[in-house]
């Protein structure tokens, strides 16, 4: 069917059929007629495509035609499936300026530089005689202080092409002696990336006053590996804020600063430089409000000012840097949790005027229209939420403690539910041991990262206090981790980001976290 034809069926039903021979096309048409609807249903979907086969077609696509968070998927992919990506087709045409690109981002997920020389290699080999001009070139996007010469050696002594290129651009690294201590470490530069816990922002626990620190650990690292990292703090302190990931970037918003004062302002950190930078203010100052990501979006919902509480959302796209209004909440949710899933907003809890709710209610960025979804089990205020796939999790918070005596009324806290987007009903958690259930804990966060979601608070276990709790999500059960509580800070707000392991090494060197043996 003639692509106008089916642009004009979707004008008039709304519907239509999207398929990877003509998703090109309805790209460009879209674009060129201003279909904004349609040309965001054909990023879902080249989204959706993405393939080691086509990742690269696709990330130089979405280049031309601005589809921004298109593209940053595709870069993700490329640097977390690189191995596959080398393999194909498409990366044995890429043109030197592009390759290079490529061999030069930090995270790319290679065990080994090895990797990265092999892959060379293949596209050397697919059109040697043209190629050799930019070997030099290309040759020099490889880290070669990540080759071990023993292995260069052994290669040099097998397949001509391979020997070719390691006699003619490795020398450096075969003729020079092996490097020890403090040298090693300063030459030391690892590729791929970890995902990390971010905390920012809080509050002070001895002057109890709003902080601007900012720190991060790797939960996937080792036990005895991991620690809080010092990263760059934020230009100013915060608190009753709101951070968020958004396309590969993290993303302090509001809250309140040392004279109380409720901000408009927002700040980004950026991983690669651990600098900070200022960001356009929101359209309202707002504290103690909901923050989420969906589709390289960022929403901040509610909240409250010193005069009077929020229901209005605000939209912030990081690629134009401009806010701008969208449809209010049906109600008032102080201190009320929030979370995106399924390409949906979910608000959730919350309370107002001394009255706690149960109540949870979905935004659909497509309809702009709020509507209302089955109730918690518990109704509850301060609790944390976080989705993963078609899963909705809600943990912590408290409600009063019902009793006979409403004049001996006391807090507690609330179990851990989870929603499932098809089931379309709350669920407690088997496993309730995230604390014990009296108002000692609170909750910061809700960070999902790999296979488990790890909640950040202060957590009141009955024998300790801990600052993070793992949940595995395969087996329902709570996991300590390595119990490391920054007792200087609470009240932190939280999120995951993906930061390159040479620049987490940088990071931990400065901070003389590594024991050099002489």
């Amino acid at each position: 069917m003639p692509i106008m034809k089916q642009i004009l069926d979707y004008i008039f039903s709304g519907e239509i059929t999207l398929n990877e021979e003509t998703i090109q096309d309805m790209v460009q048409a879209s674009d060129l007629l201003l279909l904004t609807d349609l040309k965001d249903l054909c990023c879902q979907f080249l989204e959706s495509c993405i393939t080691a086969e086509n990742c690269l077609g696709i990330r130089l696509f979405s280049l031309h035609y601005c589809l921004n968070h298109v593209h940053y998927v595709a870069t993700e992919f490329l640097q977390t499936h690189f191995g596959d990506v080398a393999l194909t087709e498409e990366f044995r045409e890429l043109p030197a300026d592009r390759l290079c690109e490529a061999l030069a981002m930090e995270k790319l997920n290679v065990g080994n530089e090895r990797h990265v020389l092999e892959a060379v290699v293949r596209w050397f080999g697919h059109d040697a005689e043209d190629r050799k001009v930019h070997m030099k070139q290309v040759m020099s996007a490889v880290w070669q202080q990540g080759l071990d010469a023993s292995y260069l050696k052994e290669q040099a002594m097998g397949e001509p092409l391979m020997r070719e290129v390691i006699r003619e651009y490795c020398q450096q690294v075969l003729g020079g002696g092996p490097l020890q201590g403090e040298a090693l470490l300063a030459a030391f530069k690892p590729r791929g990336y970890s995902e990390c816990i971010v905390i920012a922002g809080g509050e002070d626990r001895k002057t109890r006053k709003p902080t601007s620190e900012t720190r991060c650990m790797c939960p996937l690292y080792d036990s005895s590996r991991q620690a809080w990292i010092t990263l760059q703090p934020m230009s100013a302190p915060r608190l009753g804020h709101g951070v968020v990931t958004a396309e590969g970037f993290l993303f302090a918003i509001g809250g309140a600063d040392e004279h109380n004062t409720v901000l408009d302002s927002g700040e980004k950190y950026d991983p690669d430089t651990n600098t900070w930078s200022p960001i356009p203010p929101m359209l309202q100052p707002r504290q103690n409000f909901g923050v989420v990501e969906l589709d390289g979006l960022i929403y901040v919902l509610g909240g409250e000012t010193k005069e009077r509480e929020l229901t209005t959302v605000e939209v912030f796209d990081p690629h134009c840097s401009a806010w701008k209004m969208q449809t209010s909440m049906t109600m008032i949710r102080k201190v009320g949790c929030y979370a995106s899933m399924n390409k949906k907003i979910y608000a959730i809890g919350g309370g107002s005027y001394g009255k706690l709710f149960d109540s949870v209610e979905c935004y659909d960025p497509k309809t702009l229209q709020w509507t209302g979804l089955c109730p918690l089990k518990e109704r509850r205020f301060g609790s944390v939420a976080c989705g993963v796939g078609k899963e909705l999790y809600v943990f912590g918070g408290v409600r009063s403690k019902e009793q006979e005596n409403p004049e001996q009324r006391q807090m507690m806290t609330c179990k851990s539910e989870f929603y499932h987007d098809e089931m379309r009903r709350w669920m407690f958690l088997d496993d309730q041991t995230l604390c014990i259930q009296t108002s000692s804990s609170f909750v910061y966060g809700a960070v999902p990262i790999g296979a488990s979601i790890y909640v950040v608070g202060d957590l009141d276990t009955g024998t300790s206090f801990d600052y993070i709790r793992e949940f595995r999500r395969s087996t329902g059960t709570w996991q300590r981790t390595r119990p490391m509580l920054p007792n200087d800070l609470s009240k932190t707000a939280c999120a995951a980001l993906r930061i390159a392991n040479c620049r987490l090494f940088r990071l931990q060197w400065s901070q003389d976290m590594f024991r050099v043996r002489v």
